[in-house]
């Protein structure tokens, strides 16, 4: 299994719809096509993100591609609360038909701590980025700005600052 030092994490909200997340480990490129019209991407790893602070064991949701897409799972080393394992397993199924058929993406272990760092940076950079008028045509309205304040708040004292 991958260890923490060997992870970075990028999520990009593109245009009309659609979001990228991508996963570099070690040697390996792992990218996510998500839409947003299915569900709320953010949003939903916004709240696994929040449960898993609140001290949570398990959390998991589905981000969505046309067709198919992902199931994510974070489940925490109860042998080492600090840590996560993070599951990414690939589906077929259309948007409206239940997954079940899966397919391991990628595993790794984490730090909790490093997970947050690097998701909510992420999230932090849309953000600001769509202050910007330019970069923010056909994509304000998929980003959830109430609940990313909330999520902030909630790092913060995470973090202790």
């Amino acid at each position: 299994m991958y260890q923490e030092d060997e992870i970075d994490i990028l999520f990009k909200l593109n245009p009309h719809g659609w979001s990228t997340c991508v996963l570099y480990i070690m040697d390996k490129t792992i990218e996510f096509t998500i839409t947003n019209i299915f569900g709320e991407p953010i949003i939903d790893l916004i709240k696994a993100l929040s449960d898993l602070m609140k001290g949570q064991n398990k959390v998991s949701f589905f981000w969505f591609g046309e067709p198919g897409g992902e199931k994510i799972e974070m489940n925490r080393i109860l042998t080492e609360q600090h840590k996560i394992i993070f599951t990414a397993s690939g589906f077929k199924e259309a948007f409206g038909d239940e997954p079940k058929d899966f397919d391991l993406t990628i595993q790794f272990e984490i730090k909790l701590k490093q997970l947050v760092t690097i998701f909510y940076l992420q999230l932090r950079k849309i953000y600001l980025l769509l202050k910007d008028k330019k970069f923010a045509e056909n994509r304000a309205n998929d980003f959830p700005y109430q609940e990313f304040r909330k999520f902030e708040l909630l790092v913060f004292q995470y973090f202790g600052d």
